[in-house]
């Protein structure tokens, strides 16, 4: 037993402070390997949280053994230390172990897979040492009340590490750099541990002794490289640099070059073909363009594409100025010379944001507007292809002026998968453009318009093309009269129309659910079916199979005899999942309003901590225990809450808020959520641990987090894209009263000595 009250403050504070900072790294690193959509991020959550769950569980064994050796806290934070280092090269590794190349997809089974086995070391430490936290500590005689205190500190904890994490560490530093300094700090607390004080100071000595020569010998950037290039799978790796944005590598193979952000391939030069095809056929539409707005992908030949058209100015928006400093290094000069031409003006930020603030103005002044970004695999992407976005850009476009997108397609057949997400992109598009037309090929060209006289017949596309003087390679009569034959673009015509695919809407994003469709059938994944069966479910049946689900615990409870532990247990699941798929919900509304949400992450996650401590700090320093009557206040509070939050969802698409006014409302949403559900566990943990004991320290932290991880993967891959925003919320909202409904109603048999 340890007794120093300073070393459990700091024991418990590092805990939270390394579980966020290993999480928020090692998500980035799992990305570049599956590329982010909303089921891979559901996935690497689920699985986080499950294996936390599992630890924290498996600890009310591990604190009750009588080996010595497995309660000692100073092994398990020496542990944590090295799986903090070991784990993200073991990242580093999957391409070797998946037998994948770079750019390739992995499937759901796979990815499910690795994940599971790459993060349960790391993970179940996590779980093991909140419950030895929980027990291992010598000064309070109440194990429910020392519960509290450590999910106190760590929520603190954890709230510090995402904030430092995301705007000081994640700016300035490598992944491998961060989880190395992190591998050190746990090193040497783990050292602090140690009863015997000799052994103590030959360890700090040690770690000060291997600090110096692990950063000074560069010890840790010889192995940032090793590593790296172990996930390229021996390509000739010439630069890896992570931005705030993610991880961007630079691969060369003979004369080409390719650029790969988060492992998904950007462009690869040379590659004339696709540059062309990106710009030329809307330049081609246009009677005289002279002014552009180039979304994204200015790099690998489309600025120099666009650049042939004489006069035309071009405001080029990149979310990343990393890209453009690497294109500057690594691009020949013909491409440095496009990205440094006066009629080119860079502009570093968010394309959604900069068409709101120029739609915002008014301002009618784009000839042509592209947007080159990839299909929209991920909800950051979605937000660039729903009826809001098209129709601001409607508002930016001059008379005839023309909006255009590409979307992967195939040019001889498309399966009901393809066909399905073509469809749901263009019925969004003719929902907002009164003309649009579909060029064919590998990316389908997407050219819409209010009153320009749009063409789709190859000789005047190459006849406008000579008249404007733009010399091409590929966009000519030998290959456009193949590609734009009239049977290509019958067949497309006839195909897409067969099929009904849904609007995409900002806040019911269910293009990237298609694409998700897409992606599993590429893959060949056993869950497809599972996901086209969901896409064609009415909404209703989620709502009735929330209410048999929530009836079907209560009634388990009921007949398992333990009512008051039972409802507090399911207190803490609601709660976990109601705080999660709550988080998930807002974070998303706010960046598709304003933006890419990672430069904010660090602020929400920050409050949702600090939310969290309070409301754990609240409960535990009322001077009367936790009873049914709290829980039943809390509970209410957070039904208001929910219900609040929907009304505001509402209130929000009506009305136009500043990105501050924004922040301090959805920030203040973030920090009551974190209120309620830690108010909640730690009410419910109260009431728990008073009939159970000190033997289950760490059930309820384990039912708290199965309930977030339930919530992570069904919010952030099912719920969001095929209920929308708000019908998700207003699904946690039925859940939460339900549970109401039973605690007044059990309070009421209470009151009447019924139990």
């Amino acid at each position: 037993m340890y007794r120093n009250k300073n070393l459990f403050i700091s024991a418990s504070f590092l805990l939270g402070f390394a579980s966020i900072i290993s999480q928020v790294i090692l998500f980035r690193e799992l990305l570049s390997v599956f590329y982010g959509n909303e089921l891979c991020l559901g996935i690497l959550l689920c699985v986080w949280l499950l294996w936390v769950g599992l630890g924290s569980y498996s600890g009310n064994f591990i604190s009750n053994s009588k080996l010595r050796f497995l309660t000692d806290l100073s092994l398990w934070y020496f542990l944590l230390a090295l799986f903090s280092v070991l784990t993200i090269a073991g990242i580093r590794y999957s391409r070797i172990i998946l037998n994948v190349l770079p750019g390739e997809l992995i499937g759901f089974i796979p990815m499910f897979g690795f994940t599971l086995f790459i993060l349960a070391p790391l993970c179940l430490i996590l779980g093991i040492l909140f419950v030895l936290n929980s027990t291992g500590w010598q000064f309070s005689s109440k194990q429910e009340l020392l519960v509290t205190r450590v999910y106190i500190w760590e929520s603190l904890g954890a709230g510090a590490g995402g904030f430092l994490c995301s705007l000081l560490f994640i700016p300035f530093l490598s992944n491998f750099s961060i989880q190395s300094w992190l591998f050190i700090l746990l090193f040497f607390f783990s050292s602090l541990l140690i009863k015997v004080w000799y052994r103590r100071a030959i360890v700090i000595f040690l770690i000060f002794s291997g600090m110096l020569f692990f950063k000074l010998g560069r010890v840790d950037n010889h192995l940032e490289k090793l590593t790296s290039n172990k996930l390229w799978r021996g390509q000739n790796l010439v630069k890896s640099v992570d931005s705030k944005y993610g991880n961007i590598a630079v691969l060369r193979t003979a004369e080409q070059i390719s650029f790969y952000e988060n492992g998904l391939i950007l462009f690869s030069y040379p590659d004339e073909f696709s540059s062309e095809e990106a710009v030329l056929f809307t330049i081609a539409n246009h009677p005289d363009p002279e002014k552009m707005l180039l979304i994204g992908g200015g790099l690998g030949g489309t600025l120099t594409q666009a650049l042939k058209c004489n006069n035309l100015q071009i405001d080029y928006v990149e979310l990343d100025p990393k890209i453009v400093e690497l294109g500057k290094v690594f691009l020949p000069q013909i491409e440095v010379n496009s990205l440094n031409d006066n009629r080119v003006r860079i502009e570093y930020k968010d394309g959604r944001l900069l068409v709101r603030e120029i739609y915002e103005k008014s301002k009618k002044d784009y000839d042509i507007i592209v947007l080159n970004l990839p299909d929209p695999y991920n909800a950051q992407l979605n937000r660039f292809y729903t009826v809001e976005f098209f129709e601001m850009v409607k508002g930016l476009l001059s008379l005839n002026g023309i909006f255009s997108f590409r979307a992967s397609s195939a040019e001889n057949y498309l399966n009901p998968e393809q066909a399905l997400y073509i469809s749901s992109l263009q019925r969004t598009l003719q929902s907002c453009f009164e003309k649009i037309i579909i060029i064919p090929g590998a990316n389908n060209i997407f050219l819409a318009s209010q009153s320009a006289n749009l063409t789709d017949d190859w000789e005047q596309i190459t006849e406008n093309l000579k008249n404007k003087n733009i010399p091409t390679t590929f966009l000519n009569e030998h290959f456009l009269s193949n590609r734009l034959s009239a049977e290509r673009k019958e067949y497309l015509h006839n195909t897409i129309n067969s099929f009904k695919g849904e609007i995409n809407y900002d806040l019911r994003p269910i293009s990237y659910y298609y694409n998700t469709i897409l992606w599993s059938a590429q893959v060949k994944s056993p869950g497809k079916r599972l996901f086209e069966y969901l896409s064609r479910l009415d909404s209703v049946w989620y709502f009735v199979f929330a209410l048999l689900l929530s009836f079907s615990c209560i009634f388990l409870i009921l007949k398992k005899g333990s009512i008051l532990p039972g409802l507090s247990m399911y207190a803490i699941f609601l709660a976990g999942f109601t705080s999660i798929g709550f988080e998930i919900s807002l974070l998303i509304i706010y960046q598709v309003i304003y933006g890419y949400i990672y430069s904010q992450v660090g602020i929400f996650l920050t409050l949702f901590m600090l939310g969290i401590f309070s409301g754990a700090l609240f409960i535990s320093s009322k001077s009367t225990k936790a009873d049914f009557r709290t829980l039943r206040q809390l509970q209410l509070l957070q039904v208001i809450l929910v219900f609040l939050t929907l009304i505001i969802i509402i209130f929000l698409l009506k009305v136009y808020f500043g990105p501050g006014i924004l922040q301090i409302i959805l920030g203040s949403m973030i920090f009551l959520s974190g209120f309620t559900g830690g108010a909640l566990f730690t009410s419910g943990n109260q009431i728990y641990l008073e009939s159970k004991g000190q033997k289950k320290a760490g059930s309820c932290y384990a039912i708290d987090l199965f309930g977030s991880a339930i919530s992570a993967i069904l919010t952030s891959a099912f719920l969001l894209p095929l209920l929308g925003i708000p019908q998700t919320i207003l699904l946690l909202l039925l859940l939460n009263l339900i549970f109401l409904g039973f605690i007044c109603f059990f309070m009421a048999r209470l009151r009447n000595k019924v139990l």
